[in-house]
């Protein structure tokens, strides 16, 4: 495989169920968590069809998504500018070590600097060595700021759904 290979696009409709997998595959691998398929593939979809803010980016070779990124955004009243958030990071198992991260990464920071974004964020779970590796190797940097979180039960499924 080679990276110049690869055509970095937003994702589209035609993509859900490699967004799908590529979710279900991160949240596996890296956290051992079993997503709930259903709920990560309406959620994908709303993020899709524009009905939630945020929208993916995918990598391709040969017709096939090897690659993904989600960005989303915060409003930053310190920099009175927006800060692009990275998640969902995920590159194919056998693609991976090929620059593919990068190529999705460099697509990205143009992207945000082009649009006058504030800068760019993403957070790691703090057992992947290996992504904090990766992304140090980017130029990003991690060492004053750590995540906390408060994540609320899934909401029951509304009538009508």
């Amino acid at each position: 495989m080679k990276v110049r290979d690869l055509k970095v696009r937003p994702a589209c409709i035609e993509d859900l169920d490699a967004l799908v997998q590529g979710n279900l595959n991160l949240a596996e691998e890296t956290e051992r968590l079993h997503l709930d398929a259903d709920t990560l593939r309406r959620g994908i979809r709303a993020l899709l069809e524009l009905q939630a803010p945020g929208r993916y980016l995918v990598a391709e070779l040969e017709g096939r998504v090897v690659g993904q990124v989600l960005i989303t955004f915060e409003w930053s009243d310190w920099r009175n500018r927006t800060v692009w958030w990275i998640q969902s990071v995920y590159v194919a198992a056998n693609a991976r070590g090929a620059g593919v991260f990068r190529t999705l990464y460099d697509a990205v920071r143009r992207e945000a600097i082009a649009s006058g974004a504030g800068g760019l964020r993403l957070y790691v779970d703090t057992t992947n060595i290996h992504a904090q590796a990766v992304y140090a190797a980017l130029g990003m940097n991690g060492g004053h700021y750590r995540v906390f979180e408060d994540m609320f039960a899934e909401p029951l499924p509304s009538a009508g759904t």
